[in-house]
């Protein structure tokens, strides 16, 4: 009887479990279906929308490519040469200048707006692409317009045709004599290309106020432009498409638009794929419950029972409660180990917890718990203000007073930052940078606050320390990203931007990241530019204003980027410094430099230049001899180059300066201190440099006539160079008064805009010839 009342009870106990087993599995089916039709969708829906993004962002880069390519063939000084010359040579010229982008229009247009020249691509029936005279030629361009802008980037509709055009101004001097513009098609082939970026079809519609018309599409092979399939899309009737209209432009009171779709049909296609695989895991998942139920039914007992109601708790994450059952030493002794394992899970994880979102060093909130953080507080849409504080000079402090004293000096700062009346949450990302989450809109305030109480003097073992700080700020409400680590990357943008700048904090700023963008394309792009010869050196006349002559010049580099023109040198020099590749760009600048003086003395000109030493240069061991040799190959008088070497050269290292520095001046170099008075040398310095010339900053001299202050400092430095037996440069002329006043002064040489700017080797011998200063010659 009670063999058959427990048989019965295993039945029921079977039949019961491969029920609930078969409910849950039917509702976990159904759920991951339409959690499927329903992802499937949702990612259509967002692919439509990153393909809107990537059409953007396709569009925009054309139209700066345009833009700036036209500008820079609108600066062509043989382009403006020709333009009262025959037609052939205009469109031959235009056609060069198309050439180098491959653009399918270009066009020139006069100041009155009359198209002078146009040049369109085409396809023959040989399927190669020609170049032909466009039906604009002779015509107006001021159609349906009143003006035509400087910098003008539009979209244009020529023989049914679809132009993405940018205009740029012909100057005469200050006279503008025409535009020129070059365009790009938006045609089958981008469509085509952007539909296979972003799977996505794409088709281009031309809109008027009662009918629309397709001017291409990525299916043009399968749907013609005037195929009804574009009339169910426009009007919104056909309903197995997903999709979307962008507005790109105006073109004669009619819109442009892009339309972007896909097929539903996708989604049910993926479903369908998944189908079969779900019903065999169920079906799989089924069979194996039930053998599984049938072995387990066989063996329960009440202990047992106990000790699975305790593992669910367990999975559950409850371990508050012990399990306690009666039965057999084996059953007691499971119960024994059970209890023993919940307690050991329950500190392991505790202690991976602590160590997933604490940093082992100063025990504070790491990155992730502050992203943790961050996305809590965006998800209660709270305003804060993040704040990564970072202490400067920590590999150094490491490297030279070992990593014990570099660790103790973390834990430090960690303490002084959770001591700060800043009410805040505090976070540890690594080394030397901490993250504060504050509350307090006022970032001026909490910032200054912040920075005088962890900005104090600290003493490790026996060694005084004064930590210095600096911080990068981002504001969620005017800084927020599509996620909170975007929050965060822009608290390390602002605080390099502080960091560059030397400043205490900086408030991150959008044009940052484009800063920071330039600077990485001139960073990847400068070894090259070295190599390739892309650069190219001006040189600035030095008035001797004694004999009224020019016999000195000062070479200064420039960047002429194939793409983005020319470059300034204060967008690339400091790059250079901060990526090692300043002895590299010096000797370039130094062999150029050579070169010149050379072709000058052919030609019966006597021109010393002189050339900018970075400190780099300095502590460069090989430049030296690089340049001693280069004198002695070339046989070049003492006279020939002078070296001007800044005062923070000799402020960095001024024992290895001053050697440097002998040794040059002994193998005949002229030596000259740049920017004098910018610097921290000392008169001691200066005193034992064996230099002979001192070069007065710009800043002290190019108000000379209006500020008696710089008038004074002039002064006392000139009396004071000339004590020292040196000569004196005086830079930044910028008035005839300030040119009189020097001479007067006994200065013995001027150079600034007023004399002459900095100019190209083949300028400088047109100014040369036209100048009102002799040149000093060479002796026969």
């Amino acid at each position: 009887m009670d063999l058959l009342r427990v048989r019965s009870l295993q039945s029921k106990i079977l039949i019961l479990f491969i029920f609930l087993l078969v409910v849950v599995q039917s509702v976990s089916f159904y759920s991951t279906y339409r959690a499927s039709q329903k992802l499937e969708s949702t990612h259509l829906s967002n692919r439509i929308k990153n393909a809107i993004d990537v059409f953007q962002t396709q569009i925009n880069s054309r139209r700066y490519y345009l833009s700036a390519f036209a500008e820079t063939a609108a600066k062509d000084y043989g382009l403006k040469s020709i333009l009262q010359e025959d037609q052939k040579s205009i469109l031959v010229a235009l056609n060069n200048h198309r050439k180098r982008i491959n653009s399918d229009l270009a066009l020139a247009i006069d100041e009155q707006g009359v198209v002078f020249a146009q040049l369109e691509t085409y396809t023959n029936s040989n399927d190669k692409e020609k170049v032909r005279v466009g039906s604009l030629q002779g015509k107006s361009f001021l159609t349906n317009r009143d003006t035509i802008d400087d910098n003008d980037s539009q979209l244009v509709l020529l023989d049914n045709k679809l132009y993405q055009l940018s205009l740029a101004p012909l100057k005469s001097g200050a006279r503008n004599i025409g535009w020129l513009g070059f365009g790009y098609l938006i045609d089958e082939e981008l469509a085509t290309e952007l539909a296979a970026l972003t799977e996505v079809h794409i088709a281009f519609v031309v809109k008027s106020d009662n009918q629309s018309q397709v001017l291409s599409s990525s299916i043009t092979s399968q749907y013609p432009t005037n195929s009804p399939f574009f009339d169910g899309l426009l009007d919104k009737t056909e309903n197995s498409y997903i999709y979307h209209e962008s507005p790109i432009g105006m073109v004669d009171s009619q819109q442009i638009v892009t339309l972007l779709f896909k097929s539903k049909a996708d989604v049910l296609e993926t479903v369908g794929v998944q189908w079969p695989r779900l019903a065999l895991l169920v079906l799989l998942t089924v069979v194996l419950s039930v053998l599984s139920a049938v072995a387990i039914a066989k063996s329960i007992t009440n202990p047992i029972r106990k000790l699975i109601r305790q593992v669910k708790e367990v999975t559950a994450g409850n371990y508050d409660s012990d399990v306690t059952v009666d039965g057999s030493v084996e059953i007691k002794q499971l119960s024994d180990d059970f209890n023993q394992m919940t307690k050991a899970i329950v500190l392991r994880e505790e202690t991976i917890s602590f160590q997933a979102f604490h940093d082992a060093l100063t025990h504070l909130p790491n990155r992730n718990a502050l992203l943790n953080e961050l996305i809590n507080l965006e998800r209660h849409n709270k305003d804060y203000v993040v704040i990564q504080l970072c202490f400067l000079d920590a590999e150094h402090i490491t490297d030279t007073l070992g990593y014990k004293i570099g660790d103790q000096i973390i834990q430090h700062v960690a303490q002084r930052v959770t001591k700060t009346s800043v009410e805040s949450k505090n976070y540890h990302l690594g080394r030397e940078h901490f993250v504060l989450i504050v509350e307090d809109q006022d970032v001026d305030h909490v910032l200054n606050t912040l920075l005088s109480e962890v900005s104090i003097q600290c003493e490790f073992d026996n060694i005084s320390l004064h930590i210095q700080y600096v911080a990068g700020v981002a504001v969620s409400k005017l800084h927020r990203g599509d996620n909170p680590s975007e929050l965060l990357q822009k608290t390390n943008v602002a605080l390099q931007h502080a960091k560059k700048h030397k400043r205490l904090y900086q408030v991150y700023e959008p044009q940052f990241d484009t800063n920071a963008l330039e600077r990485l394309f001139l960073s990847n792009n400068l070894k090259n530019a070295i190599e390739s010869d892309e650069l190219v050196l001006f040189y600035q006349p030095k008035l001797n204003l004694e004999t009224m002559t020019i016999s000195h010049v000062e070479a200064l580099v420039r960047w002429e980027h194939p793409e983005r023109g020319l470059i300034p040198p204060d967008s690339f020099i400091s790059i250079a410094e901060q990526t090692g590749q300043m002895p590299a760009l010096t000797r370039w600048v130094t062999k150029q430099a050579v070169t010149q003086y050379n072709i000058w003395q052919q030609q019966g000109l006597d021109i010393s230049i002189a050339i900018n030493i970075a400190p780099e240069n300095i502590l460069d061991n090989a430049y030296p001899d690089f340049v001693i040799d280069l004198k002695k190959t070339h046989n070049l008088s003492d006279d020939a180059i002078t070296l001007e070497v800044t005062e923070d050269a000799i402020v960095e290292e001024p024992e290895i300066a001053h050697k440097v520095l002998i040794y040059l001046r002994e193998h005949g170099f002229k030596l000259s201190i740049d920017d004098f008075g910018t610097g921290y040398s000392s008169l001691g310095q200066l005193k034992l440099l064996p230099v002979q010339e001192l070069k007065v900053d710009r800043s002290f001299v190019q108000n000379l006539a209006v500020d008696e202050s710089d008038q004074i400092i002039v002064q006392s430095t000139v009396e004071l160079a000339h004590n020292l037996g040196l000569s004196v440069v005086a830079e930044g002329i910028e008035d005839e008064t300030a040119l009189t006043w020097l001479k007067k002064l006994g200065c013995e040489f001027a150079q600034g805009y007023f004399i002459s700017k900095p100019l190209p080797p083949h300028l400088f011998d047109k100014w040369v010839a036209n100048s009102l200063y002799d040149i000093r010659k060479t002796e026969d």
